[in-house]
């Protein structure tokens, strides 16, 4: 029984992989707390939690990022632990009692699972990532220590307060490398757990030029924030080159992205995100639509 754990799960247009995420939930987490967010779906699946599953809490926020939409379930637990998940991803028999194990070590304030994608793959989440993975095969550990979790499956000790909320200035990626440095900054540690969850991966990540811009944006300001000076005059100067080369041969949105993302990094202005008040939106004050 696990009824010192909130799990809240963000849902966005994704009614039968929600479902399913649900029922496996049901079976492995008897005594959690379940909360489900959804972002202004309108495709049923308000209903459908409401119908099929009435032990859970739901409730219905604007589509404005994930962050907005996890803080919004986070705020609502009472309980010393907190998991945020999306509706896209399957945990398995052990995963909830093999994070618990290693969140519980005072030291450390926030946890993950190891994520592989519907092949059987570790999910790429990049090389920097890849070496966790890596170290945890060749050192048969229980858990090691990470500089950034990802985000679709994360614990968190509730007792971290304000730490542990998102900050929606990051409307889609980069959110969950954020609240990893917060939390190293506050003294803990972050864990990769040697434990499995399936993640789907891009179910609810439409086709759209925003969505790659506020990917840069929100990376560079990571290196603004935690980084020195050199590091993030490196990062702007990569992510030019890198512009001026998908330009050569990119088109339609991902053209449109490459070429508002080589504005915005020689203006060096990255305050705006390409977003309006929702993901659904654009932004009517965003200078590098004009």
């Amino acid at each position: 029984m696990y009824s010192d754990l909130t799990i809240v799960i963000t849902n966005y247009k994704t009614p039968k992989i929600l479902q399913k995420s649900l029922s496996l939930l049901e079976k492995y987490a008897v005594g959690a707390k379940l909360i489900v967010v959804d972002s202004d779906s309108q495709d049923g699946s308000v209903e459908l939690v409401q119908k099929h599953f009435k032990q859970v809490k739901i409730i219905e926020v604007a589509n404005h990022s994930m962050g907005n939409a996890a803080n919004a379930g986070m705020k609502l637990a009472t309980t010393p632990y907190i998991m945020q998940m999306n509706a896209d991803v399957y945990i398995s028999k052990n995963t909830i009692n093999d994070l618990l194990n290693v969140l519980k070590q005072d030291n450390v304030g926030m946890v993950a699972p190891r994520a592989k994608n519907p092949s059987g793959k570790w999910q790429n989440q990049g090389i920097p990532y890849r070496r966790f993975h890596f170290l945890l095969d060749f050192g048969r550990k229980q858990s090691i220590k990470a500089a950034w979790l990802h985000g679709c499956c994360l614990m968190i000790k509730s007792e971290l307060d304000n730490i542990a909320m998102f900050d929606t200035n990051f409307r889609f990626y980069n959110e969950d490398i954020d609240l990893s440095y917060r939390v190293i900054r506050a003294g803990y540690e972050c864990r990769m757990v040697n434990t499995e969850v399936l993640h789907l991966g891009g179910s609810s990540t439409p086709n759209n030029a925003n969505f790659i811009v506020e990917g840069y944006r929100g990376g560079y300001i990571l290196s603004q924030k935690y980084k020195s000076n050199l590091f993030a005059l490196l990062h702007r100067q990569y992510v030019l080159l890198e512009a001026n080369i998908q330009l050569l041969s990119a088109s339609g949105e991902k053209a449109k992205a490459y070429s508002i993302i080589k504005k915005m990094f020689l203006k060096q202005d990255f305050g705006e995100s390409p977003f309006g008040k929702t993901l659904n939106d654009s932004n009517p004050n965003f200078k590098y639509f004009k």
